[in-house]
């Protein structure tokens, strides 16, 4: 995780050629009283600006070497707006670089202008600050400055720069272990610099949002965002950025225990190492060796651990220490070095007992598995049974923790779309306002009529009322109905399913939901497009209604998720209609552009019971048997206990 942040580019503050003459002629227009915002060569340090943005998105080194060039020759020359700008750039690439203490030196040094903190620069500025404090290992206070950054950035309604920031702030959930948050924030960072059409700028963000699907096991996901970031950047010759990805990519195929894969990811960062100057090769020759460990390969492991000690930088980031230290303890044992592993592990336990436990379990456990391989070698086979237990306790606690978060990813991404879709609501809420005022404007039109024209009153109040009631029909469908595929939609359906347990529980009925949801849905959109997905949810809609009852509702809940209320229905009838839909959406292939989609669902159902009293409580354990039915491999159905 940490060697990733470091080597990630999604901070890049990016400006393109327009922003930053833009930029430039706005302050020289409206500040060179105040603030005599550039020299007399402002056209000059405006290209200079230019120049030095094009060399950071090839090697961040390249711009470093010329903007330092820049403020020794011309510091005397440059008024404190043009030196705070080239500081901002070189506190931004030294943290690029990895050389935190030189960035936190010019960090100080901008802030003893006394810039203005809401401007490009200043913005820019506190994104790299907070991304330093991040590395030192302070989220808070990094948090306080990305914060701060954003709410500069609405302010300046600047689109690039809040999703700039947006992107940096998931970066920095992602880096701290917050993977929900960090996807929540990336795809509102992608909305915002997809609508921008800044290519550049997405590749960098498709490397950490693949970073963040991998966290989640969304490995389909993270490979195919990793391999769109590589083939843009190598194709306009980012080479610099492409190590990142190509990085990224081979963090994926570790996860997935695909070892050859991530070899061959590693050794296209060495190759790339003859074409980008100074990039952290290190981490090439770390990941190989981790690798080789994990084949079995152990001379080659140790071969490349050599390499990686030449190369490491000092850090002071607890993680990236953490990593180095079980890294070489691994090295040592597999070298039979048992009295250096032991030292390396107690140097890993004192490390650990610094951080928060809940974001290093998988560190516990490795730390734990280490012992046991020891205490084996030394046949100590009760510690080994011990230590083997407590990490597969330790396993089995950071995996549901996983569970969670891949739960939560998706209900951020349901909430987010329903968040998008309110705003449209809202929109539409403002036409019906409009046609509300129109129809009162044809009322009065008519009442003046009917004073003329008394002889006209009966035919015209007749088609007035006419009208009004199919008007307030279609709008009441409108407002109750699911557009895409005209089932119930979400408010109707638990309005009605209230309604009912209402009515159960007074006349002591029976009363039933079902809820099911698609399975891999998500596979159907990228595999065929969301078109075809829109097809699918309809055919299903179509199948479901074949199966309900006159008195039930069939709603569309969320994107692939339906719900089924069953009056006077007891859990083993409703399980008789489930298995019906379940086999019917099974057996009917859907076929799409002469394409044949097999399509199968989940089910949970729960029941009014003398525990289950409420439609949220309801709605829950059904959720919960849904989710159940997933676990137990899909197509299945599970009734609430």
């Amino acid at each position: 995780m940490s060697n990733q942040f470091l080597f990630s580019n999604t901070y890049k503050i990016k400006i393109n050629a327009c922003l930053i003459v833009l930029f430039c002629l706005f302050f020289t227009s409206n500040y060179s009283i105040k603030a005599n915002a550039f020299t007399i060569n402002s056209e000059w340090f405006q290209e200079a600006l230019f120049k030095a943005d094009t060399l950071n998105d090839k090697n961040p080194l390249l711009a470093l070497e010329y903007v330092r060039d820049l403020l020794d020759k011309h510091k005397d020359s440059l008024s404190p707006l043009s030196q705070s700008a080239l500081l901002a750039r070189l506190a931004e690439y030294h943290f690029y670089l990895g050389d935190l203490e030189k960035s936190l030196n010019h960090i100080n040094q901008f802030y003893r202008l006394k810039t203005d903190l809401t401007n490009h620069d200043g913005i820019s500025l506190l994104l790299t600050h907070g991304g330093v404090l991040d590395e030192l290992g302070k989220p808070k206070e990094a948090m306080a400055l990305y914060l701060q950054a954003e709410k500069n950035a609405k302010e300046s309604e600047n689109d690039v720069l809040v999703g700039e920031t947006y992107a940096v702030i998931a970066n920095s959930y992602l880096y701290n272990h917050d993977d929900s948050e960090a996807l929540k924030y990336f795809h509102q960072a992608y909305l915002h610099i997809e609508a921008l059409d800044d290519k550049l700028e997405l590749a960098y963000l498709k490397i950490q949002m693949s970073h963040a699907y991998s966290n989640v096991y969304d490995y389909e996901r993270a490979i195919s965002l990793a391999n769109e970031a590589i083939e843009y950047l190598n194709q306009h010759q980012y080479f610099f950025d492409e190590v990142s990805a190509h990085n990224t990519l081979a963090h994926t195929y570790m996860k997935m225990n695909a070892y050859d894969d991530a070899i061959e990811s590693y050794q296209r960062i060495v190759e790339l190492s003859s074409v980008v100057e100074g990039h952290p090769i290190h981490v090439a020759y770390s990941g190989m060796a981790k690798s080789y460990l994990w084949k079995g390969e152990d001379v080659k492991a140790q071969h490349y651990f050599a390499l990686y000690k030449e190369k490491r930088p000092n850090s002071d980031n607890p993680f990236r220490k953490l990593d180095d230290i079980v890294l070489s303890a691994l090295i040592a044992f597999s070298e039979k070095d048992i009295p250096l592993t032991l030292s390396y592990l107690q140097q890993a336990d004192d490390l650990l007992a610094t951080i928060d436990k809940t974001k290093v379990l998988s560190w516990y456990a490795k730390v734990l598995n280490l012992k046991a391989k020891i205490a084996v070698f030394n046949n100590d086979y009760q510690s080994a049974y011990q230590y083997q237990k407590d990490a597969h306790e330790l396993v089995s606690s950071y995996q549901n923790t996983e569970r969670e978060i891949i739960r939560s990813k998706y209900k951020i991404m349901f909430d987010t779309d329903q968040a998008l879709l309110k705003n449209q609501l809202l929109e539409r809420d403002n036409l019906l306002d409009k046609a509300a005022l129109e129809n009162a404007e044809q009322k009065q039109e008519l009442q003046t009529l009917f004073i003329i024209l008394v002889s006209l009153f009966a035919l015209s109040l007749t088609f007035f009322i006419y009208r009004q009631s199919r008007t307030s029909k279609v709008l009441h469908k409108l407002a109750n109905t699911d557009t895409l595929t005209e089932l119930a939609n979400r408010r109707y359906t638990f309005s009605y399913a209230e309604k009912i347990l209402e009515q159960a529980k007074n006349e002591q009925h029976n009363f039933a939901i079902i809820a099911f949801d698609i399975d891999h849905f998500k596979k159907v959109n990228d595999t065929y497009g969301h078109t075809t997905g829109d097809i699918v949810l309809k055919k299903i809609a179509t199948i479901g209604n074949e199966y309900v009852r006159a008195n039930d509702i069939l709603g569309r809940i969320g994107g692939e998720e339906f719900l089924v209320v069953l009056p006077n229905t007891s859990a083993t009838q409703a399980y008789e209609i489930a298995e019906r839909i379940r086999k019917a959406i099974e057996n009917k292939p859907i076929v799409v552009d002469k394409h044949t989609i097999n399509i199968s669902a989940s089910f949970g159902i729960a029941e009014l019971s003398s525990s289950k009293v409420t439609f949220n409580q309801l709605f829950n354990q059904a959720d919960i048997a849904l989710y159940q039915a997933k676990d137990n491999g899909r197509n299945c159905i599970i009734v609430a206990s």
